[in-house]
């Protein structure tokens, strides 16, 4: 005979699925790149070595303002972290010094915290094993949470697929999912405060009793222990009781009983759930009060770095709510590693409308002559009501936070994540073919982001760079090679040529490779040099874009990095920079000595960069002109004074435009001539630009200024002379013939006018 096995519980499948997505953001997050994951785990560890709960005078714990958090969640993962040893911890710490450089939320470049190394492989030993099996106290909760959802869903609308889809809308949320892998009491709070809705839904459902009311109060009270926003569950709670126990009073007990009689259990059950709560949930901010005059522990965040120094106006967080909307969606890392713009602009939308179609049926939906149906959709109605309050206190309530604090973080939010699950199923719950086909497309979209997310997020960000031949990279032939120890294989500015606009941010590719193995950790400097080897923009980072250190670098193998460089918008255009690359000793400043074979290379430049504006932001001539040379330049006009004075300086501005590229060196020129004279009485030739914008560098459509400065000699009659402008090729002087309106203009010179010199005063 054969033996059968009944079918899984379609929650027992769903709980297998998040373990296998918790475990995939577990294994792709590095140790400590989560949201304040070094001090939540440095809590736990102090617990689990016998201190005791840490003070909130000091940081002798190490947990800066973690401190402040209720222990519900620290003394769970001090149980379970407790069997492991960590005494190697410190080793793991290799402190990336650019942690923190803004780089937009999709850019993978300096966003951990940490060096990382092979040591970390899973599952590690040592700290590493610890800190994981540790994580493993957020996966618990989690699993709390969803189970927590379920029963929610089920009491509010009274059947197994409604009940489901509300866990699987928590079991699948991206940024649950990731919080639910590191260290983090996002996680109990989410699952303490989902099982306190549970609670209440039962007791709305079912009616109170004084087992349920206990329950309730148990479930608050431990909910209090994990977050203090979990305290807005208590009254919420207390009053949904109440007015739960009014109802039944008034049904049960008949109208000739005196008060007392008729409210007995009622407040029987009040009491029950007010002691029991108080009892379990209030010594943590009683202790607080009396130890250290903040029952919540305010000041421990306020005074941090990102405290303000006075609570700002609710109209100042605006600003801060994309980040707050990104973060309550998915945000890995500690909150900048992100998704798309537009990812984030699809889930808000449809949460948005799911969320307006329930509460439209719910509202709109009339009972039914059963009386039976009449009673689940009060009481559907009833835990709708529940959820919505309970959503919108815990957002009020992070605004309020916020207004304190600077954390525009989405993951406070979660302590109603159950609530927003059955907000959310109340738009999408129906048997009919095209709500189970919306159910579908909502859960899918959720599982979509949040098992693309370890591959496509986490460790497109903080793995290593990809090693790759030497052989493989065009121009590795001509190395710089940084004192006998790196080699710079190539350079150059992404795109088809090395040209960018003021206030532009522009990448620069390089490849690296190690001469030889590197004992000391040097830091790669990209810098433009401008005029006078003035630093226009710079960047400075370890290679890999904080990843990978030079004593990490093989010798085998290269690896190609891509630096950001922002150009300021003041930036005096047009230019042709030098783009320097090097590698220095960060505590010494010493620079590596740079060489191209046995040539010295100082300073290491190794490309030119032109910097241009758009030519619609070129200024326009004071005399315009329309003078052509060649077909391949043009002067549309100059700028000068009518009037100068013998001994001094006149400053002529001419105004260039390219038609084509030019492979010749060009000099432009500002005589002041006289026609039958045998030289110049004052004179400027320079390449134009003074040499910072030559004309090998020019491509159409360009509009160059170019001044040129005259010294008029002292001794210079005063009287009306004549000013000319030309260009001729630097390699032999021949002048480039120049035509105005078809017709050559004598001696290759193009007239600006008569000026006027004055006597010397």
């Amino acid at each position: 005979m054969k033996r059968t096995f009944p079918d899984p519980h379609p929650l027992t499948v769903l709980l297998s699925a998040f373990a296998v997505l918790v475990l995939l953001h577990g294994w792709a997050t590095p140790l400590f790149e989560a949201p304040d994951e070094v001090w939540h785990y440095a809590y736990v560890r102090w617990l689990a070595e016998g201190h005791g709960l840490p003070s909130m005078r000091d940081d002798a714990s190490g947990a800066n303002q973690e401190v402040a958090q209720p222990p519900l969640y620290y003394v769970v993962a001090a149980l379970i972290s407790t069997p492991f040893p960590d005494e190697d911890l410190q080793a793991l710490f290799w402190h990336n010094p650019n942690f923190g450089y803004q780089a937009p939320g999709t850019v993978a470049d300096n966003k951990n915290m940490l060096i990382h190394t092979e040591q970390e492989r899973f599952p590690g030993s040592g700290a590493v094993l610890a800190l994981r099996v540790t994580r493993l106290t957020s996966f618990i909760f989690g699993v709390l949470t969803i189970i927590a959802a379920w029963g929610l869903g089920l009491e509010a609308f009274g059947n197994r697929r409604a009940a489901l889809l509300t866990a699987a809308l928590v079991a699948f949320h991206p940024q649950f999912v990731f919080m639910s892998s590191v260290v983090s009491n996002d996680s109990a709070a989410a699952a303490l405060c989902t099982a306190g809705l549970w609670t209440v839904a039962r007791i709305l459902r079912h009616g109170v009793t004084l087992r349920n009311a206990i329950i309730a109060g148990l479930v608050a009270g431990l909910a209090a222990l994990t977050k203090t926003s979990a305290l807005l569950l208590l009254p919420l709670a207390g009053l949904c009781l109440l007015w739960q126990s009014f109802r039944q009073a008034r049904q049960d007990i008949p109208e000739k009983r005196n008060w007392l009689q008729r409210y007995q259990k009622t407040l029987q059950a009040a009491l029950a759930f007010g002691l029991t709560a108080l009892l379990t949930g209030s010594w943590w901010y009683i202790r607080n009060l009396l130890l250290y005059g903040d029952p919540l522990g305010i000041s421990n965040h306020t005074q941090t770095l990102w405290g303000r120094p006075a609570p700002v106006a609710l109209a100042a967080l605006v600003p801060e709510l994309p980040l707050l909307l990104r973060s309550f969606w998915g945000a890995y890392g500690w909150g900048h590693v992100w998704w798309h713009d537009w990812v984030y602009a699809i889930l808000t939308l449809v949460a948005l409308g799911t969320l307006a179609w329930g509460a439209y049926r719910l509202i709109k939906r009339n009972p039914t002559t059963n009386m039976a149906r009449a009673t689940t959709m009060t009481t559907t109605r009833a835990i709708y009501l529940l959820c919505t309050f309970w959503l919108l206190g815990v957002s009020v309530a992070l605004l309020q936070w916020m207004r304190q604090v600077e954390a525009p973080h989405g993951r406070l939010l979660f302590p109603a994540i159950g609530a927003w699950a059955m907000l959310l199923t109340a738009g999408l719950a129906g048997a009919e073919r095209s709500q189970r086909r919306r159910q579908a497309l909502a859960v899918l979209l959720w599982v979509i982001i949040a098992t693309l997310a370890p591959g496509a997020r986490i460790l497109a960000t903080f793995a290593p760079p990809k090693l790759i031949s030497p052989t493989t990279i065009p121009g590795s032939d001509t190395a710089v090679r940084y004192g006998n120890e790196a080699l710079l294989l190539s350079a150059r500015v992404e795109g088809k040529v090395n040209r960018v606009s003021p206030g532009d941010t522009f990448v620069v590719n390089a490849c690296w490779q190690a001469a030889r193995p590197i004992s000391r950790d040097y830091t790669v400097f990209v810098q433009l040099l401008g005029p006078e080897n003035s630093i226009i923009s710079s960047r400075r980072t370890y290679p890999g874009l904080g990843r990978f250190p030079t004593s990490l670098w093989p010798t085998t193998h290269a690896f190609c990095d891509a630096y950001r460089l922002t150009l300021p918008a003041d930036v005096d255009t047009p230019l042709r920079t030098l783009l320097e690359i090097g590698l220095f000793d960060a505590t010494t400043g010493e620079r590596l000595a740079a060489q191209i074979g046995e040539s010295p290379l100082e300073p290491p430049v190794v490309s030119t960069v032109v910097v241009a504006a758009q030519a619609s932001n070129a200024p326009q001539a004071l005399y315009p002109l329309a003078a052509q040379f060649e077909n391949a330049i043009s002067l549309r006009g100059y700028d000068r004074e009518p009037v100068a004075q013998a001994g001094s300086t006149l400053t002529v501005t001419l105004y260039w435009e390219a038609h084509a590229s030019i492979e010749d060196s060009l000099i432009a020129f500002v005589h002041l001539w006289q026609p039958g004279e045998s030289a110049a009485y004052a004179q400027h030739d320079s390449e134009p630009r003074n040499g910072r914008f030559p004309t090998t560098v020019w491509q159409t459509g360009d509009i160059i200024p170019d001044t040129h400065t005259l010294r008029i000699p002292a001794e210079l009659p005063p009287g009306e002379y004549l000013l000319w402008a030309g260009l001729y090729r630097a390699s032999d002087g021949t002048r480039i013939a120049v035509q105005e309106d078809g017709a050559p203009l004598p001696n290759a010179l193009v007239p600006l006018g008569k000026l006027q010199i004055t006597a010397q005063e």
